[in-house]
């Protein structure tokens, strides 16, 4: 008895020890993806807590922050496939006017917004959680490099490539 306890309080330890440790980062990342407040405290929320029942089954994690993010990427997965596209009806309910007319820079910022976002979208889900962890998070490349078992020259190298696609993809936009 005494040793389930003790196990129990070392799960609940490691537990809050990765919330305190990662809950913003994640909350962040998850956020970038889905751009709503509430959705992303949802999923941040439901990622926490499969990795509680993953832990209170006896299981260990050995790279905690690793093991977040690969948990908050299959919460987003699962997100994404239960959620619907909106229909004009809902646009229009939540309060869309496709008569009113915006300041012309607000529609230029969002535009261009939106084209950063949707170049982001093509990259493959390695390279966008790598941007996202080096400059979202400004994570160092040696603990990215780390996280993707690579070494520091090679995640530089990805870094630099991913950065040279996104430039030759954002600049084939503007001609267009």
């Amino acid at each position: 008895m005494q040793d389930s306890e003790s196990s129990q309080k070392k799960t609940e330890e490691v537990f809050f020890d990765m919330i305190q440790a990662y809950e913003d980062a994640i909350f962040r990342f998850i956020y970038f993806r889905v751009n709503d407040r509430a959705t992303a405290l949802d999923i941040t929320q439901d990622t926490f807590t499969k990795t509680w029942l993953y832990l209170t089954r006896g299981n260990t994690i050995e790279y905690p922050e690793a093991f977040l993010y690969r948990a908050a990427k299959n919460a987003l997965v699962d997100y994404y496939k239960k959620s619907k596209s909106s229909s004009l009806d809902s646009l229009l309910d939540a309060g869309y006017d496709p008569g009113s007319y915006a300041v012309t820079d607000e529609v230029l910022r969002q535009d261009d917004i939106q084209t950063v976002r949707t170049i982001l979208d093509t990259l493959n889900e390695d390279d966008k959680q790598i941007m996202f962890l080096r400059f979202a998070e400004e994570k160092p490349i040696e603990e990215i490099a780390t996280l993707y078992g690579k070494s520091v020259n090679a995640m530089t190298v990805q870094i630099h490539r991913i950065i040279k696609k996104l430039r030759g993809r954002y600049t084939d936009s503007q001609i267009l």
